[in-house]
């Protein structure tokens, strides 16, 4: 028997690379929007007011639980005044 991470890494070798680079980007922005939080010392109550949501839906949102839209990172970045993500030229 193989093991535990060469079972581990058989696995996430048939893991598409499209998945991987999703759970990466989500992962990324989940990351600036907690960076952002504690540098503007920001509280999820403070987003889910300043939003109109529950604190549940943003604490949903700041873990990519599901994941995020288009739509939720726009209201975060209007919330949080700053650019979550950015497309360049």
């Amino acid at each position: 028997m193989k093991n535990k991470q060469e079972w581990f890494d058989n696995k996430v070798s048939k893991v598409p690379r499209s998945v991987i680079n999703e759970l990466q980007l989500s992962a990324d922005i989940i990351e600036k929007i907690d960076s952002i939080l504690k540098k503007k010392k920001m509280t999820q109550r403070e987003v889910a007011r300043k939003l109109g949501k529950s604190e549940a839906v943003i604490s949903r949102w700041i873990t990519g639980l599901p994941n995020l839209t288009l739509r939720s990172i726009a209201e975060l970045s209007y919330a949080l005044g700053e650019d979550i993500i950015m497309v360049k030229p």
